[in-house]
C-alpha cells in the first residue's frame, strides 16, 4: 500500500524532513523580502555549483508544464528556510524584522498586504515545499496542532500559514486536508484495491462490500466513512486527491511537473471560444403530465413510438398519431429529439418546417416535430462502446463512444474507470464496455457510468456477450431455486392425468423440424375417416401444464419472452430440463393441447374441436426428409429417420403427401383472398467442428415441406384465435399487423412506375399479385427479387401482440394474413405468448378456471412479448452479421454481385445477392476516378454516372449505377474489427467486336 500514499499526499516528497518534524516556532518570522532574496541567494548558490537548474514559469499566458528541479540538499535548504516561520495565533500581526524594505510599508493597508502576500504564497506552493510524513491523525479524528501547522504550512502556503490565524482555525474543513485525511484512514483500513470494472464480466455495482464492515473511523468526511474497495483506487484520482503534478524519481533528483491549472482542466486563456454559446446545447425542460394528457386531448400534441435512423443518427421520425396514411414526422436533430432514444413513446409538438432541410425528401412539406414529454422509456438506456481519454489528457472524465450511433457519446467520472485508466489507457484501447446513461443535460455529451468490462472486442465470446447486452436480453441460466418448480427428465405421466385426457397414442404423429431441433413445439397427424374425409390434428406441446402461473418460474420465464436464436446456439426461455421435459420426441408419452379438423379432400374445413391430448410421436423428421418424400427421391427411404409405434415409412409418407395436397389447396386460397408474402433472404451457416468458425454458407428457401406445416399452423392460430376472443372478450391474448405507411407505399409505387414496374399498392393481396410478376420461385433476377422484396418491406409495420380489450374492430385486423383475428398458439417452448392463450383455451374448455387477470396485467405483459421479440430478432441479425464478418476474415477478399438498392448523392445501398448482406457504398475524395449524381424527381432513384481513372495499363471506364444494377463489390473487415465493409470493383472495359 505504500505507492498508494504516494496517491494520497501529493506534495509530501521532504526526504530530509524526519517523521513527526515540528514546524518551529523560536525563530523570528521572516518578511516576505527576505524570504524572496534567501530564494535567489539559495538558486544563484544551486547554479554556481552547477548541482541544479530552477526554472520558473508564469501560470498565465503559458501553455504547457513548468518544470522544477532540486537537489535534495537543495530541497533541505528551502525545506529549513520555511520551517523560521513563526505562527502568532493570538493575533495577525507579523514580525518584520529589520529588513529596511518592508519597514516602510508598515502601516500599509491590510487588503495590500494580503494581496502580496498571496503572490508570494503562490510563488511559494509552485516551490512545492516537501515532507515525507503525512500528518498524523488522532483518536479523535482531529489532528493535533503541530501537525495542523505542518500541513497547513506545507499543502497551503507558508506564508498564509503565519499570517491567518483564521484559515488555521478553520483548517479541519479545507476539503484537501479533509481528503487527505481520510484517504490516509482510507489506507489502513483498505488491503484490496481491485476496481471491479478492471475484471471482465463484473459489473461494478455488483457485489458490494458491506459499508460497515469497512466503516472507516477518523475520517471527516461521510462519503468516505462508507467507502468500499470498488471505488478507493478511483477516489484516489479525484482532483483534489490525484498529484497536480507527477512526481519521477529521477536517481539523486525529483522531477516535479507542475500544470498551469488543477488537472483535468486547461487554461482558460488557452481555450477556444465556443461557437455555440452554453444555452444552446441545453435540452429543453419536459411539459408537465398534466399538460401533456390535455394536449393529447385537445390534439395539440401526437403521441408515438420513436424511431431513429440508424445510419443518420441525427433524423428520427414518428408517425402521424399511428395514421400511416401521413408522411412521418420528422425530428430533425438531437437538440428537438430532447433525450428520446429508439423505441421510446413520445410526445410531440408540431414546429415550422422549412424547405431546404437537409433531409432528401421528394416532398418539402414533410411536417417536423420536437418532443416535449417521454411518456414511455422503452430503451433501457445502457449501451456497448469503447472508453477513451479525452483529447487534452482530463482527469475527471473520460469518453466513452457508444458503437450504435443512435446513441450519444457519454462522459464517464473517473469513479467509474476501470483499474488504472489514466495511467494505462492503451491497455483498454481494443476493450468493449457497457456502460448506462445516468443524466444527459448537454446535447453533446451525456453522463453515464461503466457497467461492466465485456471483453476484448473481436473475439466471438466478447462480441456475443455484447450483442446480448446491446439487445437489453437476459440469458442469465435458471438457478437452482427454480428447480422444485417443475418435473424431473425421469417424470412419468400419472394414469389420473391419462384418464382425463383424448388419449392420441395409436394415431400417426410426427414431427418436421429444422435439422438437429431440440425444441419440438409441434407435430402433425393424419386419419382418413369413414365418410372419406380426413382428420387432421395439430399437437402442440403442453407447456402449461408444467408451468405453474403465479410463481417465480413463472415470473422469470415471462420476462424472458422468447427464446432467443444466434447462430451458434440457443438461449432457451425455460430451463433446459422443462425445454426436454415438454418437447414431442418420438418414442416417449408426451402432454400435448390439441386442434382437430375435418376437411374435404378439395381443403373444405367442415369443423374443429379442441383436446387435451396424451400423444406418442412416431418419428422425427427434417425438412429435407420431408421434401424427399414430395419429391419422390429414390434414396427418400433409405434416409429416412427411425420410426416407433408400428408406424413405417409408407404410413408415414402416404399421410405427408395428403398433408402437403390440402397445404397447397390452403395457401393457393389464402393468397386468392388477398394474403401477402414478402420473402427476406435468411443465411445459415456451416461451422468448423474445431474453431466453430464459419466455413461455408447459404440462404434459406422456402420450400414445400416448410409450406405444409406452416399452413396448419396459421390454422391452429386463427381458429384459437376466435375461440378466445368469443370466450374471453376483454383478456384475449391476440396478435394484428397493423396496416402498412400508405403514403410510402405511395411514394414506392410512384418510384417504381418510372422504372416500368406497376405496382398495385390498394390491399395486401394486389401488392402480392404484383410482386409476384417479378418475384416467386420462376424469377430469374435474384438480384431484382431482393431489392424489390427489400423496398416493399420498408413501408410494413411491425406485428405484435395485444389484449383484446378496448380495441375497436379494425385494430384487430392482420394486414399480411387479411384475416379479422390472430394470434400464436403453436410455440409455447419458445413464446412466452403462447402460453397465455393455452391458458386461456384451458379455461374455455373448462379444464382450468378463468384466469383472474385485470387488463393491465395482460396489458404488461404483451407490451414485453413485443418488446423481447424484437430484440431477439435483432440480436439473432447481429449475430449474423458477425459470423458473415468472420466468414469474410477467413475468405477473404470476398468479391461477389450485389444489387443496388438505393442511389444518393454521395453512396449508394446495395443487397449482397450471396448472402441478403444489406451494405453502403461511401464515394469520397478517395474515390479512384470522378463521379457524378444525376437527380431525379424522385431522390431514391437518382442515377450515379461514375468515370474510373486509367491505371496500370487500364484504360479509363464508364459506368452508370441506378436502382436493379448488378454490380461486383468486395467485401473486408473493417478497421473497428466489427463491422463488414463494402467497396465498389472496378468494372472491366468493354471489349469492341
Amino acid at each position: 500500500m505504500s505507492h498508494l500514499c504516494d496517491c494520497i499526499s501529493e506534495r509530501n516528497f521532504d526526504v530530509n524532513r524526519p517523521s513527526g518534524a515540528q514546524l518551529s516556532t523560536s525563530q523570528p518570522f521572516r518578511s516576505k523580502s527576505s524570504l524572496n532574496n534567501r530564494i535567489q541567494e539559495h538558486q544563484s548558490h544551486c547554479n554556481s555549483k552547477k548541482t541544479q537548474k530552477v526554472r520558473h514559469k508564469q501560470s498565465q499566458g503559458e501553455a504547457g508544464v513548468s518544470s522544477q528541479t532540486f537537489t535534495n540538499s537543495s530541497i533541505s535548504d528551502i525545506s529549513t528556510q520555511c520551517q523560521n516561520i513563526n505562527i502568532n495565533s493570538e493575533n495577525d500581526e507579523v514580525d518584520q524584522g529589520d529588513n529596511p524594505a518592508l519597514s516602510k510599508k508598515k502601516n500599509s493597508k491590510k487588503k495590500e498586504k494580503r494581496k502580496n502576500l498571496k503572490i508570494v504564497s503562490r510563488e511559494a506552493e509552485t516551490m512545492n515545499i516537501p515532507q515525507t510524513s503525512d500528518f498524523q491523525v488522532g483518536s479523535s479524528g482531529q489532528s493535533d496542532v503541530a501537525s495542523l501547522k505542518d500541513f497547513f504550512a506545507h499543502q497551503i502556503s507558508p506564508l498564509y500559514a503565519s499570517t491567518n490565524s483564521r484559515y488555521l482555525e478553520n483548517l479541519r474543513h479545507h476539503p484537501q486536508f479533509q481528503l487527505s485525511q481520510s484517504m490516509q484512514a482510507a489506507n489502513q483500513y483498505l488491503t484490496n484495491n481491485l476496481h471491479a470494472a478492471s475484471v471482465p464480466n463484473t459489473p461494478v455495482y455488483q457485489a458490494v462490500v458491506n459499508p460497515t464492515s469497512l466503516s472507516i473511523p477518523n475520517s471527516p468526511i461521510p462519503a468516505v466513512e462508507t467507502m468500499t474497495r470498488k471505488c478507493y483506487q478511483n477516489f484516489l484520482q479525484h482532483p483534489l486527491l490525484s498529484k497536480s503534478f507527477n512526481v519521477r524519481n529521477n536517481g539523486e533528483h525529483f522531477t516535479m511537473m507542475v500544470p498551469g491549472e488543477i488537472a483535468g482542466t486547461s487554461n482558460s486563456q488557452n481555450k477556444k471560444p465556443n461557437k455555440k454559446k452554453d444555452s444552446d446545447n441545453k435540452f429543453e425542460p419536459y411539459i408537465t403530465a398534466e399538460k401533456m394528457e390535455a394536449g393529447l386531448k385537445e390534439n395539440i400534441y401526437i403521441e408515438g413510438v420513436l424511431r431513429i435512423n440508424p445510419k443518420q443518427f441525427q433524423h428520427a421520425y414518428v408517425s402521424s398519431s399511428g395514421d400511416r396514411s401521413e408522411q412521418d414526422i420528422l425530428i430533425d436533430g438531437i437538440k428537438n429529439r430532447n433525450r428520446a432514444l429508439e423505441g421510446d413513446v413520445v410526445v410531440i409538438e408540431f414546429i415550422e418546417s422549412d424547405t431546404g432541410d437537409n433531409v432528401e425528401e421528394s416532398n418539402n412539406k414533410q411536417k417536423k416535430g420536437k418532443v416535449v414529454y417521454i411518456k414511455e422509456f422503452v430503451h433501457n438506456r445502457n449501451c456497448i462502446g469503447s472508453l477513451k481519454l479525452m483529447p487534452d489528457k482530463n482527469r475527471q472524465k473520460a469518453l466513452f463512444i457508444p458503437r450504435d450511433l443512435r446513441i450519444p457519446r457519454l462522459n464517464i467520472p473517473f469513479t467509474s474507470w476501470p483499474d488504472n485508466f489514466y495511467a494505462d489507457s492503451k491497455t483498454y484501447e481494443n476493450t468493449l464496455f457497457s456502460a448506462k446513461i445516468i443524466e444527459w443535460i448537454d446535447t453533446r455529451f451525456a453522463i453515464g457510468q461503466i457497467v461492466c468490462n465485456i471483453g476484448q472486442s473481436g473475439d466471438m465470446v466478447t462480441e456475443t456477450k455484447a450483442i446480448l447486452a446491446q439487445t437489453d436480453l437476459d440469458v442469465t441460466p435458471f438457478g437452482p431455486e427454480y428447480r422444485h418448480l417443475y418435473p424431473r427428465l425421469d417424470y412419468e405421466i400419472p394414469d389420473e392425468e391419462i384418464a382425463l385426457r383424448e388419449d392420441c397414442r395409436k394415431l400417426c404423429v410426427f414431427s418436421i423440424d429444422p435439422f438437429n431441433c431440440r425444441d419440438i413445439d409441434d407435430a402433425v397427424s393424419c386419419r382418413q375417416l369413414d365418410n372419406g374425409n380426413y382428420e387432421i390434428g395439430v399437437h402442440i406441446a403442453d407447456v402449461a401444464h408444467f408451468l405453474t402461473e403465479e410463481t417465480p418460474l413463472d415470473e422469470k420465464v415471462a420476462d424472458k419472452a422468447t427464446t432467443i436464436y444466434l447462430v451458434e446456439r440457443a438461449y432457451h426461455m425455460l430451463p433446459d430440463e422443462l425445454c426436454m421435459l415438454c418437447s414431442l420426441f418420438p418414442g416417449v408419452n408426451k402432454l400435448a393441447f390439441s386442434v382437430f379438423w375435418e376437411i374435404t379432400e378439395d381443403a373444405k374445413v367442415l369443423s374443429h374441436r379442441f383436446s387435451k391430448t396424451v400423444i406418442n410421436s412416431c418419428c422425427q423428421l427434417a425438412y429435407e426428409h420431408a421434401q424427399s418424400v414430395l419429391d419422390d427421391k429414390e434414396d427418400s427411404k433409405a434416409s429416412f429417420p427411425e420410426t416407433y409405434n408400428n408406424f413405417d415409412y409408407e404410413d408415414i409418407s402416404k399421410a405427408i403427401k395428403i398433408i402437403a395436397s390440402i397445404a397447397r389447396k390452403f395457401r393457393k386460397g389464402r393468397f386468392d383472398n388477398g394474403a401477402l408474402r414478402i420473402d427476406q433472404p435468411k443465411v445459415s451457416f456451416h461451422l468448423d467442428p474445431v474453431s466453430g468458425l464459419p466455413d461455408s454458407y447459404w440462404i434459406n428457401e422456402s420450400r414445400e415441406s416448410h409450406q405444409l406445416i406452416e399452413e396448419f399452423m396459421l390454422l391452429a392460430n386463427m381458429t384459437v384465435a376466435t375461440r378466445i376472443k368469443e370466450d374471453h372478450p376483454s383478456l384475449a391474448f391476440l396478435r394484428c399487423h397493423p396496416k402498412p405507411s400508405s403514403y410510402m407505399l405511395k411514394q414506392l409505387a410512384k418510384s417504381l412506375q418510372l422504372m416500368g414496374i406497376e405496382l398495385n399498392i390498394n390491399s395486401a393481396g394486389e401488392l402480392h399479385r404484383s410482386l409476384l410478376e417479378h418475384t416467386g420461385p420462376d424469377c430469374t433476377d435474384k438480384g431484382k427479387e431482393m431489392v424489390l422484396n427489400m423496398l416493399c418491406a420498408k413501408p410494413m409495420t411491425r406485428a405484435k401482440y395485444f389484449c383484446a380489450s378496448g380495441c375497436h374492430d379494425d385494430e384487430f385486423h392482420h394486414y399480411a394474413l387479411n384475416v379479422p383475428l390472430y394470434t400464436h398458439f403453436t410455440s409455447p417452448i419458445r413464446r412466452y405468448a403462447d402460453i397465455m392463450v393455452h391458458r386461456l383455451l384451458a379455461a374455455s374448455l373448462n379444464y382450468r378456471e378463468t384466469p383472474k387477470w385485470n387488463v393491465d396485467k395482460v396489458r404488461m405483459i404483451a407490451s414485453q412479448c413485443n418488446k423481447q421479440k424484437y430484440n431477439a430478432k435483432k440480436a439473432s441479425e447481429l449475430s449474423t452479421e458477425m459470423y458473415t464478418l468472420k466468414y469474410i476474415e477467413r475468405k477473404s477478399p470476398v468479391v461477389t454481385d450485389a444489387a443496388v438498392v438505393e442511389v444518393r448523392e454521395k453512396y449508394i445501398d446495395v443487397i449482397i445477392i450471396a448472402m441478403g448482406l444489406n451494405r453502403r457504398i461511401f464515394f469520397n475524395n478517395d474515390f479512384p476516378g470522378k463521379y457524378q449524381c444525376i437527380k431525379n424527381d424522385c431522390a431514391k432513384l437518382s442515377k450515379m454516372e461514375i468515370t474510373w481513372n486509367a491505371v496500370n495499363n487500364l484504360p479509363q471506364v464508364k459506368q452508370v449505377i441506378q436502382v436493379f444494377s448488378i454490380l461486383q463489390v468486395e467485401l473486408y473487415r473493417g478497421d473497428d474489427m466489427v463491422k463488414v465493409e463494402t467497396k465498389l470493383v472496378r468494372p472491366l472495359p468493354e471489349v469492341s467486336s
